[in-house]
């Protein structure tokens, strides 16, 4: 074996079988799941909250509209992981359905809420723009890239890099849209299109590089314990970061 290549590998190994590089990589590993639950979580508190300034809705009215919006949400969460556990998305096109299909039902759901318009009107578009702080989970994809066990990690590096780009900025854009500066909402419109061309250049790199559903698929020290991110993320957070990208381009257009 050449000594570059034997060099490689045992930086590889050392990084996930010992050493301060593994426990960080396995402490990762076993916290940013996490995220998505927590996500679903500020979600009910920050659609409770503009829920209840709605004063002209009853409380009964008010619960059905949470519960109409909380409760699939949670089942979403629970079935992509029990759809993971099951080997569902090993399977051919399984994660690009799961990408596109629920954002589709999602948003033609929400649509359909009596309430949506009022509660786009009292709910602070800085709101679904710092939610999308959670997109700095995606430089994950960076990490399994730099660990050199991909053989076409363009995927990887697009999405990683445009993740955190999108996770960096979401506060300071939230920051300013909610200033009520004039250039922030074109600047805001302008974020959310990256994020949600993020999404479509990852879609058609995955065809060609080492996708997620490939990652998947792989054993490989670095990979295997990312995994579960890797399947939230594409599973769960992806499509639903197109719903909010949406539904926060709807309320800087409508402003």
């Amino acid at each position: 074996m050449a000594p570059g290549m034997q060099n490689k590998l045992t930086l590889t190994r050392s990084t996930v079988d010992g050493g301060a590089p593994a426990s960080s990589l396995r402490l990762a590993a076993s916290v940013l799941p996490a995220v998505f639950p927590l996500l679903v979580a500020a979600i009910g508190v920050g659609l409770w909250r503009s829920l209840t300034s709605l004063t002209t809705v009853s409380t009964p009215e008010q619960l059905a509209a949470w519960f109409a919006i909380i409760v699939p949400l949670v089942l979403w969460l629970v079935a992509v992981w029990a759809f993971a556990r099951a080997g569902v998305y090993a399977r051919p096109l399984a994660v690009q359905v799961g990408v596109v299909l629920p954002p589709v039902i999602g948003l033609a759901l929400i649509s359909r809420l009596p309430l949506l318009p009022q509660l786009l009107a009292v709910t602070p578009p800085a709101w679904l723009i710092a939610s999308m702080v959670v997109r700095l989970a995606g430089g994950i994809f960076l990490i399994a890239a730099a660990s050199g066990e991909l053989r076409r990690p363009w995927f990887n590096v697009s999405a990683g890099s445009l993740d955190i780009l999108i996770g960096v900025t979401a506060i300071p854009i939230a920051v300013w849209v909610s200033s009520g500066s004039p250039v922030a909402v074109p600047v805001g419109i302008v974020w959310n299109a990256v994020g949600l061309f993020d999404f479509a250049l990852a879609i058609v790199l995955a065809r060609y590089g080492s996708g997620p559903r490939d990652m998947l698929l792989q054993e490989t020290p670095v990979v295997r314990a990312l995994k579960p991110t890797i399947m939230g993320i594409v599973t769960f957070g992806v499509p639903l970061a197109i719903i909010i990208h949406v539904l926060s381009l709807w309320m800087l257009i409508a402003d």
